[in-house]
């Protein structure tokens, strides 16, 4: 099978709205820029769309939207304004935004990424979810939070690929697991309306798993358009 790339999204902040671009540069640690930074509570959780043992459910940062401006990561607040993530005042914006003392992060010994560094979808896949919930429209991969959207004809291709290595354009990429999904995937963010019955659906109809995580064997560029070809 070929399929080829048909959208690329980076998150410069976890669980913030990310950027849609036209091509990614991946090194060997997944997505340049991608997860970067957090923003953190006081005991020192991520705000996240789920508790656990690193995360904190702060449903305020659904809110924000986050891109990268050369080398700087910007977050947006929902009035407009603008935050630089490392400047002196933005911890302060932030803290207002979450009405509590937050921080905003790089990534240290907490690390941002899920089970594996990239994500990636199959449009079959979202066109089926789509069919269970809601209007009956594809769910959207910002729900699913996908690095990399995957032209497909057949629902849940992508997890037939897992134990094996596939190339996307000049990156070649190791699929290790399905991926378990959480309340994120019905959530409101920025541009994008609640899926109230999205999680219910996956559950119900694919064992609660969409998409899957993949690690890096070979670091490169992806860019719209480009091949999927897995081995």
């Amino acid at each position: 099978m070929t399929a080829r790339v048909v959208a690329l999204r980076c998150f410069p902040v976890k669980a913030a709205g990310g950027q849609s671009l036209p091509a990614l540069e991946v090194g060997a640690d997944g997505v340049v820029g991608d997860r970067g930074w957090a923003v953190y509570d006081h005991a020192d959780k991520l705000a996240s769309g789920k508790h656990s043992r690193r995360f904190r459910r702060m449903d305020p940062v659904f809110t924000l939207v986050a891109g990268r401006v050369g080398e700087e990561t910007v977050l947006v607040l929902p009035d407009g304004t603008d935050l630089v993530a490392g400047e002196p005042g933005t911890d302060e914006g932030l803290s207002d935004h979450f009405g509590e003392p937050v921080t905003l992060r790089r990534e240290g010994v907490i690390p941002h990424q899920d089970a594996a560094p990239i994500s990636l979808v199959g449009t079959a896949t979202l066109a089926e979810l789509g069919r269970y919930e809601g209007d009956g429209n594809p769910l959207d991969p910002r729900h699913v939070r996908a690095n990399i959207v995957v032209e497909t004809t057949e629902p849940y291709v992508e997890e037939s690929w897992v134990g094996r290595e596939v190339t996307v354009g000049g990156v070649r990429l190791r699929v290790t697991e399905p991926t378990e999904r959480c309340r994120m995937v019905g959530v409101a963010q920025v541009d994008l309306p609640e899926r109230p019955g999205m999680l219910k659906a996956i559950a119900d109809h694919h064992a609660l798993v969409a998409g899957v995580y993949a690690e890096v064997v070979t670091p490169g560029r992806v860019a719209l358009g480009d091949e999927v070809e897995p081995s």
